[in-house]
């Protein structure tokens, strides 16, 4: 687990100066920090962080500014609460999955129970919970035809929990989740969302012993039936694209910056990178996205002028928030945004339902439409103590 070093940070403020929610002058910046550091305190912080920690990939010293932030969120978080939408469990009648759920109900109760009774396997692909409650199309596909799928609220990888509330409670939840993996027979998950690489690659390894489950990105796996021959390439996309690299795979090994360029690579495209790629690349604002919408399209705005720069026609995404949060901005600018598995299709001679624009701006009016009819949903705050969801 990364620490803050307080011995060798020089409260030089470059954190804060560069941070993209927060770009405070230089002389703010080291007076914000210096007070954060004396007190672990900051309102700035609690308004305006989105949690990227593109404060330690800039940090002169590399002493982890990020991990004070998350210090200073976590006790916020312990003491104040957050609100429902933010727990992604079935306890709680108002999240963001539960009132996406209210969009084709059906059709998504039908996938769901599916997916949270899946046949047992060594191999799953691990769809996590936003997208069998807000982009369902994602799994319409062929090449999810080879191993069950597993997925809903009753499987979220608790990245929340470990967000907002830290390791103990985290760990409370990925016992539950490792047990529940562990009676499906699973040994691979082959994952959609960089939330879930982070906690199944990176968290759970390090913070519950003996926890071996093996994670795959849905990008990395089709890599590997390429080259066994078992993913045919018919079409091939030559055109220019750009990978929007998502804010949790700083935490994991560089080395899966390298997949979504060589896929992209197989099926013909011309890689470019905007100027901000890879660890450094920039946050799409998505989580602020609620809580702060003006900053949030605001960065989301200057994110897609970062792609339009380099001419890109087609931004990638492995990240369902930053698809939905940068699509409608991106589209005004001529420029297409897909999922990596979207694109597979295309390539592979499947014609996706290509949906997620219309799906998150459905999502978007009806979260505002339920929080408009039932303010109580914004209204109250919860924490997580001892694995239990408690009312404050």
């Amino acid at each position: 687990m990364n620490i803050f070093n307080e011995e060798t940070c020089q409260r030089c403020g470059t954190c804060l100066e560069q941070c993209s929610f927060l770009r405070l002058p230089i002389e703010s910046a080291k007076e914000e920090i210096s007070k954060m550091i004396e007190t672990r305190d900051s309102r700035k912080i609690i308004k305006n962080c989105a949690g990227c920690s593109y404060c330690n990939i800039v940090c002169p010293t590399g002493s982890s500014p990020y991990e004070l932030i998350r210090e200073i969120r976590l006790r916020t978080y312990r003491e104040k609460g957050v609100r429902s939408l933010s727990l992604i469990t079935e306890e709680m009648p108002y999240n963001l999955m539960s009132i996406g759920l209210e969009i084709d109900t059906e059709e998504k109760k039908r996938d769901l129970i599916q997916y949270e009774n899946p046949p047992k396997s060594d191999k799953m692909f691990y769809i996590g919970c936003g997208i069998p409650y807000c982009f369902p199309e994602l799994t319409k596909t062929k090449l999810l035809e080879e191993l069950p799928i597993l997925g809903g609220m009753k499987y979220c990888c608790g990245g929340y929990v470990h967000s907002s509330f830290g390791e103990n409670e985290a760990m409370i939840k990925g016992l539950e989740l490792y047990e529940k993996f562990k009676s499906l027979k699973v040994e691979k998950l082959i994952t959609f969302c960089p939330g879930c690489d982070i906690m199944i690659k990176g968290v759970y390894p390090s913070i519950i012993e003996g926890f071996n489950i093996e994670g795959q990105t849905i990008i990395e796996y089709l890599i590997e039936k390429y080259h066994k021959g078992a993913l045919h390439i018919k079409n091939k996309i030559t055109q220019r694209i750009t990978f929007q690299d998502p804010c949790p795979w700083r935490k994991l090994d560089k080395k899966i910056y390298e997949g979504p360029r060589e896929f992209l690579e197989i099926i013909g495209a011309e890689v470019v990178e905007m100027k901000h790629n890879k660890e450094t690349s920039l946050c799409c604002g998505a989580p602020l996205s609620i809580s702060n919408r003006s900053l949030a399209t605001k960065i989301a705005k200057e994110r897609i002028s970062e792609a339009e720069s380099i001419n890109t026609d087609i931004i990638a995404h492995i990240c369902t928030g930053c698809l939905a949060v940068l699509s409608k901005h991106a589209t005004e600018r001529n420029i297409k945004s897909y999922y990596i598995t979207e694109l597979a299709q295309m390539a592979t001679g499947e014609k996706p339902s290509l949906k997620i624009l219309e799906n998150a701006e459905k999502l978007q009016k009806h979260v505002i439409k339920t929080i408009s009819k039932n303010p109580n949903i914004i209204l109250g705050q919860y924490i997580i103590k001892d694995g239990k969801i408690c009312r404050l």
